[in-house]
């Protein structure tokens, strides 16, 4: 590969080649790659028949893109880490704004119509419906601040995909628990305009808070009426069949394992209730992390299925 814009000594960072879109098929494919700089040197005069087995050059690829090296020396298509596949494109450009998504169809192994002029978002959001659909991987909806009009389970752009460490769940006096659910608006904080803050109280749930973008309209907001009236709120857990470990039947062991897994704090989903008993994901600003009071909230919930636009 031609670096022009990289001096003989490096580094990699300021070169737009790791920033283009579609080199990124260009850098994970090939099994053997050789650097060369904008005087026709090898990078930072490393001798090798295969700049992806030299420690220096990978460190340098992975603060250049992000992509660890695992990924960069040994690189196969498919669904396996779906999160940090979405992310190798966070930081990239295309001349088309819908070939941020297309340029992943490879990535992920994926055969579908390329549509040009139908818009990036709508481009992204056939993308990540069918990564999920494949890998099952729910954290493709940790996000946070844009929903899509394609879905409202997903982004709006992939510039959204970035870290989001899930904050821990604040301990709880046993007399602050309740049967019932409720959702109080607290009141605004001068240092972040424009952000509600609510207050929420869900059955089998410590308390929490979450910070939305917009205000909550038409929605129950006292102790009973929550699951009965259109506008209401479910605050969900997502699931997948890979926490049974791909079998619906579970031996002692791993039905500790798995119980234990479920009682750890984890990225809920807000919904509001549509007609024609639809939901919609209410965007929040932060990630609203929630968890289980006590075994017996576990053992006492629901699976239940929505349908989600």
């Amino acid at each position: 590969m031609y670096l022009s814009d990289v001096p003989a000594t490096g580094p990699f960072a300021p070169s737009q080649w790791f920033g283009c879109g579609w080199t990124l098929q260009e850098l994970l494919a090939p099994a053997a790659v050789l650097f060369y700089t904008c005087n026709w040197s090898l990078y930072k005069n490393i001798e090798s028949s295969n700049h992806k087995t030299d420690d220096v050059v990978l460190e340098e690829i992975a603060r250049a893109t992000g992509i660890v090296s695992r990924f960069v020396t040994d690189f196969t298509p498919g669904m396996d880490d779906a999160w940090s596949r979405l992310q190798w494109a966070l930081l990239r450009w295309t001349t088309c704004p819908e070939d941020i998504a297309y340029l992943l169809f490879g990535i992920f192994n994926l055969h579908l119509p390329v549509l040009y002029g139908k818009s990036a978002e709508f481009a992204l959001g056939h993308l990540l419906a069918e990564v999920i659909s494949q890998s099952r991987d729910i954290s493709i909806l940790d996000w946070v601040r844009e929903a899509s009009t394609f879905h409202s389970c997903f982004l709006a752009r992939i510039t959204l995909y970035q870290t989001l460490p899930l904050p821990s769940v604040p301990p709880s006096d046993a007399e602050e628990q309740s049967s019932t659910t409720t959702v109080k608006q607290k009141s605004a904080d001068p240092s972040s305009p424009g952000y509600h803050t609510y207050a929420i109280q869900a059955s089998g749930l410590r308390p929490l808070e979450i910070t939305l973008p917009e205000e909550l309209e038409n929605v129950a907001l006292f102790p009973g009426e929550l699951e009965n009236a259109t506008g209401a709120l479910q605050l969900v857990r997502p699931w997948h069949l890979k926490l049974l470990g791909g079998s619906a039947r579970l031996d002692v062991a791993a039905t500790e394992e798995l119980l234990v897994t479920l009682g750890r704090p984890f990225s809920a989903l807000l919904l509001t209730e549509l007609p024609h008993n639809e939901y919609r994901r209410v965007v929040s600003s932060t990630v609203i992390a929630a968890q289980p009071t006590d075994l017996a909230s576990i053992l006492h919930s629901k699976i239940r299925i929505f349908n989600i636009v």
